[in-house]
């Protein structure tokens, strides 16, 4: 198991808005995301401080189903022994564990992440596996062209700056033929089931969070983060901008969750 730092900084964030204690006579202001390079900054230091319970998290907000969607996704890649794979926004690890498991021996299992905290725990998790973790930017990945049989992403894309820009490096260190899959959050379409979903996400979700972290306004960027994050429709025709073919998307929970399908031509 190692860990290979690559260099990456940004500036610190300058928040336009966030939680005011109310114990200082201040007025809660709502949330606003970091824009630019402050957002990498706020989310690079924000997985690392939940990093330790992170997966508990997403097993109390998805009521485990978390799970199954990451094994969907690592099925739907068709990864066969001896493949190359690498998992960016790895977070916790879960994902290249199961990466891991699929490219046998033979393969080769990498993710990255730029969270210290989140590869800490990735490492500890695979401690017993061959995979390797790397420190780094999924909008600069360090690895050579056409060099990979699939990339995989789990509730990471929502989360950088440039989501294009990620999917071109995606695209250039893809082998022809190449897969690339990624599971996220959706827009449902159902009017009712909507407003369902938006007051579970915007008013469930972060008092979930608060509980396992108290005080932590990274659960308050959950929501945020899904409001400009684009439709399944939408996402789809980004990676076909980037030249990706056979681009598909898989609906659950009646469009909540998404997991999307494209090949490198």
């Amino acid at each position: 198991m190692r860990i290979l730092s690559i260099p990456y900084s940004s500036p610190r964030p300058r928040l336009k808005g966030g939680a005011c204690g109310e114990q200082s006579g201040q007025i809660t202001m709502p949330f606003t995301i970091p824009e630019g390079n402050s957002k990498a900054y706020y989310v690079k230091l924000k997985f690392s401080s939940i990093a330790g319970k992170y997966d508990l998290f997403n097993d109390l907000v998805t009521q485990g189903m978390h799970r199954y969607w990451k094994r969907f996704l690592v099925n739907r890649a068709g990864l066969i022994p001896g493949d190359r794979a690498l998992d960016i926004c790895c977070g916790t690890g879960d994902i290249t564990q199961l990466i891991d498991k699929a490219v046998g021996k033979t393969g080769t299992a990498l993710g990255l992440d730029f969270s210290t905290g989140m590869l800490s725990i990735a490492s500890a998790r695979n401690a017993l596996e061959k995979a390797s973790f790397i420190q780094g930017d999924a909008s600069l990945i360090p690895i050579k062209r056409n060099s990979l049989d699939t990339v995989t992403v789990g509730y990471g894309l929502r989360n950088l700056v440039d989501i294009p820009a990620c999917l071109k490096e995606v695209h250039r260190v893809l082998k022809p033929d190449g897969r690339f899959l990624s599971l996220d959050m959706g827009k449902v379409n159902l009017p009712i089931i909507k407003q369902i979903f938006k007051f579970y996400f915007s008013s469930v979700v972060p008092r979930i969070g608060k509980l396992i972290y108290p005080g932590e306004d990274m659960f308050d960027y959950f929501p945020e983060s899904y409001v400009n994050y684009p439709s399944q429709e939408g996402l789809a025709a980004i990676l076909s901008g980037q030249g990706f073919v056979e681009v598909r998307f898989y609906n659950f929970y009646l469009g909540s969750t998404a997991i999307h399908y494209a090949r490198k031509r």
